[in-house]
C-alpha cells in the first residue's frame, strides 16, 4: 500500500526504507529474492512507529521462491486476500 500510495495520483511520500520498498523486492529472483523477503520484514519490524508493530513479529512462511515471485508480481490479486482472510 505505501508504494501505491507513492504514486500519482497521491505522491505521499512512503514510510519504506528505499532498500526495503517494494521495488527492491521486484528486482531480485530464486534465493535472492527469499533472502531479501526476510530481510525486508526483519528491517521493518525494527522500524519506530506503527510499522514496526506491524512487523514487529513477522515471519516468512513463503518458504517457496517460486510462490513469492507469483506473489510479489500479483500483489493486489485475491492471493493476498485468501492469506488474510484464512488467518482470521
Amino acid at each position: 500500500m505505501a508504494d501505491e500510495q507513492s504514486r500519482p495520483a497521491f505522491y505521499k511520500p512512503s514510510p519504506i526504507p528505499k532498500n526495503v520498498d517494494w521495488q527492491s523486492l521486484m528486482r531480485l529472483d530464486g534465493d535472492e529474492l527469499e533472502t531479501h523477503y526476510r530481510h525486508v520484514i526483519e528491517t521493518l519490524g525494527k522500524q519506530k512507529g506503527m510499522l514496526g508493530v506491524v512487523f514487529r513479529k513477522a515471519q516468512n512462511k513463503i518458504q517457496d521462491p517460486a510462490k513469492l515471485r507469483r506473489l510479489r508480481a500479483r500483489p493486489s490479486s485475491g492471493f493476498v486476500a485468501r492469506i488474510t482472510h484464512a488467518d482470521r
